[in-house]
């Protein structure tokens, strides 16, 4: 799956969620106003509610849409832009180095920047392999064909998976 694409996904969630708040504070004041006119109290109730979340919460999720695209400038440029240290990054993106250090970390700890290992200062390419999954049945575990063995272990010929001899 194509890590770019989480985020996509989690940056468009938070603009609905911050669009969402911000309409209810907007539709709140006229909720209030006609509520109040009509002694209607759950829409008086309900009006300052919206109004109460929007005030207070459309800037705080506002702020986090913004770090939620920083952050995303920050993975093109480790992603798609192969930028390796944090002093690039941050040359690159006008941000410190302290920032940008920051932006790596959480980006690593949401996966959306994977395939790296990052030193504090340095993101190097992580060339191990994934460890092999041991054979328990002469069945793939991943998709149920039937596997042929090799000189190494097993391999589905369905789905490309490799396993150990036991």
């Amino acid at each position: 799956m194509n890590k770019k694409f989480d985020i996509d996904k989690d940056i468009k969630n938070k603009l609905i969620v911050c669009i969402v708040a911000t309409i209810l504070f907007i539709v709140g004041i006229p909720i209030i106003i006609f509520s109040a006119i009509n002694s209607f109290w759950i829409g008086l109730v309900l009006g300052i509610i919206f109004v109460v979340f929007g005030f207070y919460g459309a800037p705080l999720l506002w702020v986090g849409f913004g770090n939620l695209k920083s952050l995303k400038r920050v993975v093109d440029a480790v992603m798609e832009e192969n930028l390796t240290t944090t002093k690039e990054i941050a040359g690159q993106l006008q941000m410190n180095e302290k920032t940008a250090k920051g932006y790596i970390t959480q980006g690593i700890n949401k996966r959306y920047i994977s395939g790296y290992i990052f030193n504090g200062e340095v993101l190097t390419p992580n060339d191990k392999n994934p460890p092999k999954k041991k054979v328990i049945q002469n069945k793939c575990s991943n998709c149920g064909g039937v596997l042929e063995q090799t000189s190494y272990g097993f391999y589905c010929p369905y789905c490309s998976s490799k396993f150990e001899k036991e």
